[in-house]
């Protein structure tokens, strides 16, 4: 790849932050006023007038003429708003070049060179070998210093290739302060996945210059990288205090706080991405992901509608068009989204396990099957399927072909809570309770907070006759999940079956009183326990008493 590059590349990469809205605040109110694109008084394409007319000073020769252009053309960009501010690597250092330029600090020869630079990027043809020939030659005859060395990365940065090595570390031990060189190492260090030591070059470039935006931007995505996620918003806030109108800090901001289950907030910041950037990316698709986890499908519905329309052939967009849909448990329709997600991209894993998952809730538990294996077919590590494999079966009654299941997942990922729930409830079914108590308890120790799991607990010591114990686990369900009906009448049954009558009967008073106020919904299983106690002939005239005056039903 030659060093040239055409007029336009430049007019991208070091004006483009101006476009879309980056001049102006974003306007976080509710009113819908439009956003202007440029500050009164200056147009915008007098910049590209600045440009062609350096550009044609260059390829007549007039070298200093077109570096003075370039000069006001950078100084009427910052004048409106500082873009140097969000200026990645590239941009950074151009602007700073010029301007580097235009003081008194270079050395003449130095000058000279940066002059040439210039005029070669701009003159020569694209592919022209020989343009590439001359700059090189005058970079290795050139004295070694910063301002060379910097010229030598920049260089190497246009041509596409790796700039971290040597080169930069002798750049960076005679100038440790110098922001050029620590951003560029910071997003190389990015670029290979190395999270920590980007942050160590960020935060070296912050202390060099505090109002760099981009700096805590690229800080602010290591953070998100290493679930750091307070951080990064946090930098994020510092990127746009310093930039209000640059559209990405939003977008990425937003990534952060859904992830921190913060959707309204993140909503707010999407609806911001798209008044700066119309359109931008997948911002309709997280703007759907928000909506969804707020409970308002409508407006769920609207976006992905909109990302759909923008994204014909992603199958992600259908795929979490048919999640909206199993959400209102409308599964025929879930399905039908699945499959064209599939029809999309038939190797994806996660479109096969949705809509299995919408077989098994519309009690289609073949075809579910069928779609859990094919998702195991994809990537045999995937935990979910197995579980869900293992629930399928569950509902046929075959408790140990769910038990082994139930393991495969937990095979594939131990920390699986949800495959430790579903082997208790098969193991419970199996009548092997203290297995069922052991894998309830694992998943407790995976998720203290877990309330279906101590739910589970609760239920299977009520199995093993070990009542106390199902009315303690049955409270800590409460306690993270208050519309637990069926942990409130476990509490109640496990205190009839300890032989304490009256209070029995208050608790379950109590407890439908609390249903019926809270409109929480009362299954059937409450008073199917009482009648398999009368069954047992266990305690039959209270479990009687308590079906036919509490919950007014026929004991028989």
């Amino acid at each position: 790849m030659t060093l040239s590059f055409k007029s336009i590349a430049f007019w991208l990469f070091i004006l483009g932050p101006l476009t879309a809205g980056a001049l102006s605040p974003a306007d976080t109110s509710s009113k819908k006023s439009p956003i202007q694109t440029v500050t009164p008084g200056y147009r915008l394409n007098d910049y590209t007038l600045f440009l062609k007319d350096a550009i044609t000073s260059f390829k007549q020769d007039s070298v200093d003429k077109g570096m003075a252009l370039l000069s006001k053309t950078i100084k009427n960009i910052r004048s409106q708003k500082d873009v140097k501010r969000i200026m990645p690597y590239q941009g950074y250092e151009v602007i700073s070049l010029i301007e580097d330029l235009n003081n008194n600090g270079l050395s003449p020869a130095e000058k000279q060179l940066g002059k040439t630079f210039f005029k070669i990027v701009f003159t020569s043809q694209p592919n022209d070998k020989s343009a590439d020939n001359v700059w090189d030659g005058l970079l290795k005859n050139a004295p070694n210093t910063a301002f060379t060395q910097r010229l030598k990365l920049l260089t190497t940065s246009l041509k596409g290739k790796s700039t971290t090595g040597p080169e930069l570390n002798r750049l960076l031990n005679s100038n440790p302060g110098l922001v050029s060189a620590n951003i560029m190492q910071a997003e190389a260090l990015f670029d290979q996945h190395k999270y920590k030591e980007c942050i160590t070059y960020c935060d070296k470039t912050i202390a060099a210059w505090p109002q760099y935006a981009h700096a805590y931007h690229v800080r602010a995505k290591c953070y998100n990288k290493l679930d750091e996620l307070e951080k990064a918003v946090a930098d994020y806030d510092k990127a746009i205090n310093l930039f209000p109108g640059n559209f990405l800090f939003y977008y990425d901001r937003a990534d952060c706080l859904i992830d921190l289950e913060k959707y309204r907030e993140a909503a707010t910041d999407l609806r911001l991405t798209l008044r700066l950037r119309p359109n931008y990316n997948w911002t309709y698709y997280n703007l759907t992901r928000c909506y969804k986890n707020m409970n308002m499908p409508d407006s769920a519905l609207y976006f992905i509608n909109q990302h759909i329309s923008q994204n014909t052939s992603d199958g992600d967009g259908y795929d979490l068009k048919g999640d909206i849909y199993c959400d209102r448990n409308e599964y025929e329709t879930a399905i039908s989204l699945y499959t064209q997600a599939i029809s999309l991209e038939p190797e994806r894993r996660t479109f096969y396990a949705d809509r299995g998952d919408a077989y098994y809730y519309s009690d289609k538990l073949d075809d579910a099957i069928n779609d859990l294996q094919k998702a195991i077919s994809i990537d045999k590590s995937y935990p979910f399927p197995y579980d869900r494999i293992g629930d399928c079966f569950y509902k046929k009654k075959q408790y140990e072909t769910a038990i082994t299941y139930h393991q495969k997942a937990i095979k594939a990922n131990p920390e699986y809570k949800y495959a430790y729930v579903g082997l208790n409830l098969s193991y419970t079914q199996s009548g092997k309770y203290q297995e069922a108590i052991e894998a309830a308890q694992k998943a407790v120790a995976i998720d203290s907070t877990y309330a279906t799991a101590l739910g589970n607990l609760g239920w299977s010591y009520y199995c093993a006759g070990k009542f106390d114990d199902c009315i303690k686990y049955s409270y800590k369900a409460l306690k993270y999940q208050q519309d637990a009906t069926y942990a409130m009448f476990n509490i109640a049954l496990a205190t009839l079956a300890k032989g304490e009558a009256d209070k029995a009967k208050q608790l379950y008073a109590d407890f439908l009183k609390t249903c019926k106020e809270k409109n929480y919904e009362v299954t059937d299983g409450a008073t199917d326990d009482l009648r398999e106690l009368i069954r047992k002939k266990v305690r039959v005239e209270e479990s009687k008493f308590i079906i036919e005056h509490i919950f007014e039903q026929k004991a028989d």
